[in-house]
């Protein structure tokens, strides 16, 4: 006889109602209204009230005492409204204006503290309050529902979508070179800024080495005790400086100069901090440029970078974006010492390197193609940047450039350059390439800096958002680009569907013809396992594939396939004669042990799938997964428990199977 089992109920409703709140999101007809695109905590903070529509063809975002989450500050809240107001904006049909085209353009106004959406043609009031109820920005769900169940949506892949792929991939060796030339300009810098002062003579590269040389002063050359401090503290900088072995003492050339070798260690260690670093500017970057649900991630055991950027049509744009290094520098342009005059070479007459003093390098000019003579060491590096945005300025005052603001330190800097260097040349170097070298006239304490270059408000635009998302600190290249095209991605998805109601209905009424009332139960069981399955996707983030659909195909085989095993030993055991609730307890028992077996080897090959496939195969094996799991629960505890309220505590002599 049937015992009802309350925990088993309330197991399966509260499956039920995670799976239907876990899709609930990513239909766009259930997300906007219930959950809005603005962060929770903007929802609450910023109530429609603060968006105010004006007459002048603008909607005002009001900011005034607002008080923002730790780590956040109004500069970080525009951003982020600038980027949900933009994709918003673009889905409701209005573009960003480039200057030149477009209906609508941002404007922060931070001494009152606001952001306005300003629409370049008129807008009466009421057509600004439909816009803005157009773009569902805030949700009605309520706040404790929305802290339970995370808004995450089930995405498409390109497969589906349409897109651009593309792998960046760090050069170790590259990268190691790079230590190696860092660490040899930084440690003269670190000895000579000790107290006492150490005199750092060379520094030569050997291998993945360092040979460095200290100079030992003439005064505590034969003072034993100085001499040993002197050197403790040589030793001390060698031994601070990260990736790199302790120093070993090589040489001593008699009581005037020791020898000290360091070598590159940890060398993973420093790889997978500068993949790390690459990461972070890469998220950075897609951010700043607007790019919907980018995927960006580390290629497990590579050092490799995988970005999907879902819905982009133009590769070239991205891989601009990615594949431009974003390395600034300001460096003091040298003296030519024949004519006093700034050290500047035409085109075809580059110095050679034994040519130059030692300290300097030769770099060219991105316009001209002339050579110009500056200080190695960078005076300020673009790592000091705290705002970079497009603006009128140059020698007209009407030219678009790049208008840099500088932080604290990079602000010391630059006013200590200016006012040593006043009347020399200051190169402005993005990417090894000068892209102007205007004269020092006097100091400037501002730590504010342009930089000019005959830009197009698109170009200066690009250029201000690849400076505040920071350089990347190693060479990088691209490994693989491909272009998903979004009128294939909908083909799939329109046959993917297909085949996937097709293959259900064919089991469906396979089920219904030869099992008859039982399949019912099956089919409850399967619809149930769909909406697990797809709920798992969703809640896990997961994006589905063209694989990924597949395996949603061979999920309904699997699913009933339990079913199958289940109804057949239960007819058995009615033909041996077995009561109808006895013979329902004897299936699901016998046929238990061979369910689990089929289902853990089949989630042992979709581990396995997972754990060494990439991309659409780790699709296939998250679907597959997810689907065993459902497949298991439906078929061992679902139908079971449907059987039971159905028959409940009635002696029925004949069950339809």
């Amino acid at each position: 006889m049937y015992q009802f089992s309350a925990g088993k109920l309330i197991l399966i409703l509260l499956v039920l109602i995670f799976s239907v709140l876990y899709i609930l999101p990513t239909p766009d007809r259930f997300f906007d209204p219930l959950y809005g695109h603005m962060p929770l905590w903007m929802q609450k903070k910023l109530p429609q009230s603060q968006f105010e529509t004006v007459q002048e063809n603008s909607i005002e975002v009001n900011l005034k005492d607002v008080q923002f989450p730790k780590g956040t500050d109004f500069v970080d809240t525009t951003e982020t409204l600038q980027l949900i107001l933009k994709n918003r904006l673009d889905k409701a049909g209005f573009s960003l204006s480039d200057g030149v085209n477009g209906d609508y353009q941002f404007e922060v106004d931070e001494a009152n503290e606001r952001l306005k959406v300003l629409f370049l043609m008129d807008k009466s009031q009421n057509e600004l309050q439909q816009i803005l109820s157009q773009l569902h920005l805030w949700g009605s769900m309520p706040e404790i529902v929305r802290r339970l169940v995370p808004a995450e949506r089930l995405q498409l892949g390109l497969d589906l979508r349409g897109g651009v792929y593309l792998v960046l991939e760090v050069n170790i060796d590259e990268s190691k070179k790079d230590l190696l030339e860092e660490t040899k300009i930084s440690i003269p810098n670190q000895m000579r800024s000790a107290t006492p002062r150490i005199l750092c003579r060379t520094v030569e590269e050997q291998g993945e080495t360092l040979l460095v040389q200290v100079g030992i002063p003439s005064r505590i050359q034969n003072n034993k005790d100085e001499k040993q401090t002197y050197l403790s503290n040589a030793e001390e900088i060698l031994d601070s400086i990260d990736f790199f072995t302790q120093p070993i003492r090589v040489d001593t050339v008699g009581s005037k100069i020791v020898t000290y070798q360091i070598g590159i260690t940890e060398a993973e260690k420093y790889s997978d901090q500068a993949i790390d670093r690459v990461l972070t500017v890469l998220r950075n970057r897609i951010d700043a440029f607007g790019v919907s649900e980018p995927s960006i991630r580390r290629e497990e055991g590579k050092p490799r970078i995988i970005i999907e950027l879902p819905g982009a049509k133009d590769s070239s744009k991205s891989l601009d974006i990615v594949k431009t290094m974003g390395q600034l520098e300001f460096k003091v342009v040298k003296s030519n010492p024949a004519n006093s005059s700034p050290w500047i070479l035409p085109k075809g007459s580059k110095p050679k390197p034994d040519e130059l003093p030692e300290g300097t390098e030769v770099i060219q000019h991105y316009e001209d193609d002339s050579w110009f003579v500056v200080e190695k060491l960078a005076s300020v590096s673009g790592d000091r940047i705290r705002n970079a945005y497009p603006s009128r300025g140059g020698q007209t005052g009407l030219d678009i450039v790049v208008s840099l603001e500088l932080d604290a330190a990079g602000t010391r800097s630059f006013a200590e350059v200016t006012t040593q260097h006043t009347g020399e040349l200051l190169a402005i170097i993005l990417d090894n390439k000068i892209q102007s070298a205007p004269r020092i006239n006097e100091p400037i304490p501002s730590g504010n800096a342009q930089i000019s270059g005959s830009f197009s408000f698109d170009e200066a635009t690009y250029l201000a958002n690849i400076l505040k998302s920071g350089a990347y600190p190693v060479q990088v290249q691209i490994a693989e680009e491909r272009t998903a095209s979004p009128t294939l991605g909908q083909q799939s998805i329109k046959n993917g569907m297909s085949a996937g109601l097709f293959g259900m209905g064919v089991v469906l009424l396979f089920m219904l013809i030869y099992y008859r009332g039982s399949g019912l139960v099956a089919i409850v069981a399967l619809a149930f396992n769909m909406l697990i399955v797809l709920g798992g996707l969703a809640g896990f983030g997961a994006t589905l594939t063209l694989p990924g659909i597949a395996g949603l195909v061979l999920t309904i085989g699997m699913a009933v396939d339990a079913n199958v095993l289940i109804f057949e030993r239960i007819r058995e055991e009615l033909r041996n004669g077995r009561r109808v609730w006895t013979a329902i307890e004897n299936g699901y028992s016998r046929a238990f042990w061979t369910i689990l077996d089929a289902n853990l080897t089949t989630f042992a090959v979709a581990l396995v799938l997972y754990n060494f496939g990439t991309g659409p195969i780790r699709g296939f094996a998250v679907t597959l997964s997810i689907g065993i799991l459902a497949s298991f629960f439906t078929a061992i505890v679902v139908t079971k428990e449907l059987y039971g309220w159905f028959i409940g505590n009635r002696q029925i002599s004949k069950l339809s199977i």
